[in-house]
């Protein structure tokens, strides 16, 4: 009788075990696809602000080539029509603006000009980089996530077969 309350109380423990085994896979699975989730989301923020760059980027150049205002606030406004622009510009900020446009630039505000514009680019491919790095990194969580599944799936329907062999 004692062996036999004994054999069924190992039997309990062992899959007592086993369980705690596979539901530490689960949360271990669990946790890689919420890092999965954190990491894709970090990567679409990553490419908009990279997108949003690029566009400042070609949205400067096109300014600076057709000509723009700019205060010493960096209010930045374009005057297409004949409105005095620092009349129209004094109503909001009262700041003097100043026009600004390529072909009248000094050599070494094309230089700063320039300089800036290539930082900006670079910051942008960084900021791709990153981005597909990090979606790298999610695929990796996932990865870690099947894995963790599938070992929990395994070591619960291993169990159970051990069980009914003994």
């Amino acid at each position: 009788m004692f062996r036999f309350i004994a054999k069924r109380y190992a039997k309990a423990q062992y899959r007592f075990r086993q369980e705690v085994e596979a539901a530490t896979n689960d949360l271990n699975a669990g946790l890689a696809l919420r890092t999965a989730t954190e990491k894709h989301k970090l990567a679409a923020q990553l490419t908009e602000q990279a997108d949003q760059m690029d566009a400042r980027i070609k949205e400067v150049g096109e300014m600076e080539e057709k000509g723009y205002y700019v205060c010493e606030d960096g209010h930045e406004f374009v005057v297409d029509s004949d409105v005095d622009p620092i009349m129209e510009h004094g109503r909001t900020c009262g700041k003097e603006p100043m026009f600004i446009k390529r072909d009248q630039m000094t050599g070494q505000e094309k230089y700063e000009s320039d300089r800036e514009r290539k930082d900006a680019e670079d910051l942008s491919k960084a900021k791709r980089e990153q981005a597909k790095a990090e979606e790298e990194n999610a695929a990796q969580s996932e990865k870690a996530a099947k894995y963790f599944q599938a070992l929990a799936t395994n070591t619960r329907n291993t169990t159970a077969e051990k069980i009914r062999k003994l």
